[in-house]
């Protein structure tokens, strides 16, 4: 925080608020709280306000840091050890939020505990208390305990967090409150009609936008689900936890002015089930138009689904997938089991026809030559008892490899036929949908014989020779994903559509959308960076931002993770992530992220905060160290 000619700045661990000159980084004064202070301080009117985990809120003069006045947010006076540090049971965020000319913070771990929550206005002048608000288990307005309105797997705010304010209401994480402390009525959280199978739509608010994060602001783990957003619901779980980014800007750190917001975060693409995630910096709106939420169960385009079952365990087994197939488009996914694991996959590249697996995230892969766009062509992938790979293209071997081995378990991730959306079995970026028909599509466990293959290609009619260990068959011919295998693996059709077949019916498939399905958000520019963004500023119509430099291609090294080359890169990675390689300092501008300026940075990467103040940029580390740069 930048204040008054001083930078003042939390020394977490050390419990300890520095004053330093904003010019030359010389040290005015100190003052060591009871406990740590987790955020920068609050600047009001000539004092330096912080709350601190001993429970207790500080007013200090900026002048000379001598103490105001100090207030114990916590009821009592009772402690635990907690980071292997003595603090209160009920400690309080550093930067508190003055508003109005009234200080709001939050004493307390969780609603659920030691008799919940204490929201407390003071006055920030004197630290005389205003009013003190109880948030435990209970909503006041109904009498319900807050498990009544959870949803799916959504509940309402229960964790404190560092307060907001847009003027009108005061934000915890994105529990609104009114002026005076009143936790607004709880609504019934968000719900869809699959709890399996899918999330609720992530739909804003615009009345409720404001910038929060859902694990809190001061969580500064490197983990895709913890994205800050500006909205006002976030949409949780194992299959939601990326949807709100669709439907409002969101990223790992965000910053914005009046009408815009500016942030680092995923690609549109990688607003899905993924574990390789390309970021990029962009510029926003604040609010975003609801998503089409019309096609929002086709995320990659069109597909059909198959639900995983102990008939479709390859887990140890030989494995046969074959499908009459006419492409219009040179690549595209046939049909996939798996994910960067474990999986099977056959599908079209160039053209030519590739069937590929993963055995412990080792991949295996066979290529035919010969291309098959634009025709009806039979196309099988075997893989053997022997651990053989095999390609057959109408009904003829056209290309074997050896195979990593047999595939050592289930694959986690479930059958998509014409696209592959999860983490991908192939060399390919997901979805990767085909663009084209798929008819007589059978998944055998056994190896079927070249003869048994060579039968199939020939036939004009569905399903000859023998069907033992036939766990899937879809001809397609009443217009539906109907399993006549007698398995039961009955697929759930998304946005294909029938068509006429190689042999009765069949489906078509529109292969990737241009967009992603239901992401909202427009871009009024995007920008690639070499770096993690880590901190960001704001400042005179440029963006400023620093992190570790990115030295990862990481859809590349997903496919190729036991390759030297990429261990080599990953190790290379996480040198740089720990600070061993220096960080940068990039600066764009914020009306069309051109690049105005980058500086190498000898710092660690993990950063507390950066700051801009009449032409000089403030930079603080987790190590306690400040640099100071010029703004330009």
């Amino acid at each position: 925080m930048i204040a008054e000619g001083k930078l003042f700045v939390a020394s977490v661990d050390r419990h300890t608020v520095y004053a330093l000159d904003a010019a030359s980084g010389e040290r005015i004064w100190q003052f060591t709280a009871g406990g740590r202070v987790d955020s920068p301080p609050t600047i009001y009117r000539g004092l330096v306000l912080f709350g601190s985990a001993d429970g207790h809120v500080y007013a200090l003069r900026a002048a000379d840091g001598a103490l105001a006045w100090r207030f114990r947010g916590a009821p009592r006076n009772q402690r635990l050890v907690a980071f292997e540090q003595v603090e209160s049971v009920w400690p309080v965020h550093g930067s508190v939020l003055v508003e109005d000319g009234v200080l709001y913070c939050v004493a307390g771990r969780s609603m659920f505990l030691d008799g919940g929550l204490r929201l407390v206005r003071l006055d920030p002048m004197t630290g005389r208390m205003l009013s003190e608000t109880v948030l435990d288990d209970r909503d006041p307005g109904s009498g319900k305990d807050l498990q009544a309105y959870v949803s799916w797997l959504n509940m309402p705010v229960a964790l404190p967090d560092v307060l907001s304010s847009d003027g009108r209401l005061v934000y915890m994480r994105s529990q609104p409150f009114d002026l005076e402390g009143k936790r607004l009525p709880l609504e019934a959280m968000p719900s869809g009609g699959d709890a399996d199978r899918g999330a609720p739509p992530a739909t804003q608010r615009p009345e409720h936008a404001h910038l929060f994060s859902p694990t809190g602001f001061l969580d500064d783990t490197w983990w895709h689900r913890t994205y800050w957003m500006y909205g006002s619901t976030f949409v949780s779980g194992w299959c939601g936890y990326f949807l709100a980014g669709k439907a409002a800007p969101a990223g790992r750190i965000l910053v914005f002015d009046e009408e815009k917001v500016y942030g680092y975060g995923r690609k549109p693409q990688y607003y899905r089930w993924t574990t390789p995630i390309e970021h990029h910096l962009f510029a926003a709106d604040k609010l975003a138009p609801a998503p089409d939420e019309s096609d929002s169960a086709s995320p990659g385009g069109s597909r059909v689904r198959v639900e995983k079952s102990a008939s479709l365990n390859p887990a140890g087994k030989p494995v046969t997938v074959m499908a009459w197939v006419k492409a219009e488009k040179p690549g595209g996914v046939i049909l996939a089991r798996g994910g960067g694991a474990h999986g099977y996959v056959l599908y079209l590249t160039g053209g030519r026809p590739h069937f590929a697996v993963r055995v412990e995230s080792e991949p295996g892969l066979v290529a035919a030559e010969k291309k098959v766009r634009g025709r009806w062509a039979h196309l099988a992938g075997v893989l053997t008892a022997e651990n053989e790979l095999q390609v057959y293209v109408d009904g003829r071997l056209a290309a074997s490899a050896k195979a990593p081995g047999p595939l050592a378990a289930d694959p986690a991730e479930a059958m998509e036929i014409g696209a592959d959306e999860g983490s991908c079995v192939g060399d390919y970026q997901g979805p990767f949908g085909l663009t084209g028909i798929i008819d007589e599509v059978r998944v055998y466990r056994r190896a079927l014989s070249p003869a048994e293959i060579e039968k199939h290609a020939a036939s004009t009619a569905p399903a000859p020779g023998d069907d033992s260990d036939l766990v899937l068959a879809y001809s397609f011919d009443r217009k539906d994903a109907a399993d006549a295998s007698g398995q039961e693996n009955h697929g759930t059709i998304e946005g294909a559509v029938p068509a006429q077949g190689k042999l009765g019916q069949a489906m078509e498939f529109t292969g990737a959308s241009a967009r992603v399905s239901g992401f909202a958000v427009t871009h009024h520019w995007t920008q690639d960076v070499p770096l993690f963004a880590r901190a960001m500023v704001l400042a005179d119509g440029t963006l400023f931002f620093a992190g570790p430099v990115d030295l990862v291609d990481e859809e590349q090294a997903f496919r190729r993770t036991n390759d030297p080359e990429a261990q080599q890169s990953l190790a290379a990675q996480a040198t740089a992530m720990e600070g061993k390689q220096g960080a940068l300092l990039w600066a764009v501008s914020a009306a069309d992220g051109a690049k105005r300026a980058e500086h190498k940075l000898d710092a660690p990467p993990v950063f507390d905060g950066l700051a801009a103040a009449c032409g000089r940029l403030y930079l603080s580390t987790q190590d306690g160290t400040v640099q100071c740069f010029a703004g330009q």
